[in-house]
């Protein structure tokens, strides 16, 4: 069995929005409070393109079953935000039960 170990913020993201002037925006939902299983902080790495100083962190959130995040949405984690990377996966232990689902996290600083 597992148990919800901390607890990450969610917001959907909601396609469609506009600004007052009917120009599309991104928007998110307000914040949901959910429980994880386990947050891994994952890697950084830091591109060495010319003009750029920046670093990619890219952790990973193991969540229960029926929790399900979208390529465009963000977590809050650990105090800080990032974006979700992809669609969440169904998480297979080699023993071949599903314990959860497992979604990779993105964020890039500077």
């Amino acid at each position: 069995m597992r148990y919800v170990s901390e607890y990450v913020d969610w917001q959907a993201y909601q396609a469609g929005a506009t600004d007052s002037h009917g120009n599309e925006i991104d928007d998110w939902a307000d914040p949901v409070t959910v429980g994880v299983y386990a947050f891994d902080p994952g890697s950084t790495s830091e591109p060495r393109e010319p003009g750029h100083d920046r670093v990619i962190v890219e952790p990973t959130v193991y969540m229960p079953t029926g929790t399900v995040f979208g390529p465009h949405d963000r977590v809050t984690a650990r105090g800080l935000l990032y974006e979700v990377d992809g669609y969440t996966r169904e998480w297979h232990h080699p023993s071949g039960n599903r314990p959860g689902n497992v979604a990779t996290l993105r964020r890039v600083d500077g």
